[in-house]
């Protein structure tokens, strides 16, 4: 295999596909700067909601060289972790059928994609090293200041859809993505991805596929409209018109990506049991959740998404759960969750 064979190499370590940019392209920087002046509009009109990181991180993001220093190449690949598959599995007890149920999105199934997904660059890295000897390398998996679908799309690994995922001829949106910043200079790989039919034969996304209208045909994606934003990344209490929206959903939600062709023929969701999340110990829960994409919201944030859906169901176990918890909680933030307007 050549030294620069970095397709077969990164599929061996686990990727499903792989492209690779030059950072110090012109053309690249051109583009990269041209898509950050897009993303600071965007943050001006509030899409962002209060995820205040995001503009904090913008200079980074487009100071790419800056912020992994001696940067050269940058090695992305997308990956999976069951996404979407039957035989994905996850940790939470089995819901009994007349349970008071919530959701978790199917993409949280298996390890946590972050750790997969560093496992597979740290394996290219060290795989790379044993050909062209050894070099500084950078991974990043949704943690650091990287416009990774960008990133993506340009190296031709997929396109952004109207719902704001990369799709991808492999696994249409079912895929995570992954970059490696290397000091090494890589041969660049470019693709040009082939899809049956294009976005806009079939805009099911925006159609039928967001209940809440962060996704709207001719319009920015908002995220103080996504079910996502609000289970994951809103701080604080959820309001009367944040918890309508919210659905039954815990964490995250998978209506912008079931309905991308081809559709996914069961529910992928997790269910839980909202009696045992509220009643267990939060000592149970978080060694539950250790190592899942769940552990990034935490306990205190599922049973705060928990009281909201509690809130609004007709059930009498519904009241009879929250009162409950009104006697029983400690935490003054859910205790609020449980009576704010």
């Amino acid at each position: 295999m050549s030294k620069f064979d970095i397709k077969t190499l990164a599929q061996q370590c686990g990727a499903l596909s792989v492209a690779c940019i030059d950072l110090n392209d012109a053309e690249f920087q051109k583009a990269l700067k041209k898509h950050g002046e897009e993303q600071a509009q965007w943050l001006a009109q509030g899409y962002g909601a209060d995820m205040d990181y995001l503009e904090r991180m913008l200079a980074d993001k487009i100071d790419l060289q800056n912020t992994f220093p001696g940067a050269n190449s940058a090695i992305i690949i997308t990956f999976t972790n069951k996404w979407g598959m039957e035989e994905a599995e996850h940790p939470f007890p089995e819901v009994d059928p007349n349970a008071l149920v919530g959701y978790i999105s199917g993409y949280a199934k298996e390890q946590d994609y972050h750790r997969t997904g560093h496992e597979i660059l740290t394996s290219i890295h060290e795989s790379l090293q044993e050909q062209v000897g050894e070099f500084e390398a950078y991974p990043a998996v949704d943690t650091k200041p990287v416009f990774e679908r960008f990133l993506a799309a340009y190296a031709g690994l997929g396109i952004i859809g109207p719902n704001d995922l990369l799709r991808t001829p492999e696994r249409d949106v079912r895929v995570f993505i992954g970059t490696l910043f290397c000091t090494e200079k890589i041969a660049e790989l470019k693709l040009k991805p082939e899809f049956a039919f294009p976005c806009h034969f079939c805009r099911a996304c925006e159609k039928r596929g967001c209940p809440t209208g962060a996704i709207k045909e001719g319009q920015e994606f908002d995220s103080r409209l996504c079910i996502s934003y609000l289970t994951i990344e809103k701080k604080g209490l959820l309001n009367s018109s944040e918890r309508n929206l919210m659905e039954d959903w815990l964490f995250g939600c998978d209506w912008c990506s079931v309905v991308c062709p081809p559709k996914e023929k069961e529910d992928q969701r997790i269910p839980v049991d909202l009696e045992w999340l509220m009643k267990s110990s939060a000592g149970e829960i978080r060694r539950l959740i250790k190592g899942s994409a769940v552990e990034y919201a935490g306990v205190q944030k599922l049973r705060r998404n928990a009281i909201a859906i509690l809130r609004k169901s007709q059930d009498p176990r519904a009241e009879e759960l929250l009162t409950w918890c009104a006697k029983n909680m400690q935490s003054e933030m859910l205790l609020k969750q449980i009576t704010c307007d």
